[in-house]
């Protein structure tokens, strides 16, 4: 299923949320993709596993506290649907009392 896919059946489903709210998700912290040195080739963790492009320099990224990293529009759409990290499944439990 593509993303967009599960974006509808989560639509479909029902509107129960099992993601996070739009504020636990502004919790997150935010940062801005530094590019890779000139010469070294890229590798796999610069790219977003939800929508597989290449990360660019000076996109804003969203960090889990599992550490891994997503575009800021995909993993907010992500976590809205779904509280697990896509890479590890760790579920993504925002404390309202603590910034990363």
């Amino acid at each position: 299923m593509t993303y967009e896919e599960l974006l509808e059946l989560g639509e479909a489903v029902g509107t129960q949320s099992r993601g996070l709210s739009r504020e636990q998700i502004a919790q997150l912290p935010v940062s801005k993709f530094k590019c890779c040195f000139l010469f070294r080739k890229r590798s796999r963790s610069e790219r977003c596993v939800i929508c597989q492009m290449e990360y660019r320099r000076r996109e804003r990224l969203i960090t889990l506290p599992c550490k891994h990293k997503y575009h800021l529009g995909c993993g907010t759409k992500w976590l809205s649907i779904n509280k697990a990290c896509p890479i590890c499944y760790t579920e993504v439990f925002v404390d309202a009392r603590k910034r990363f």
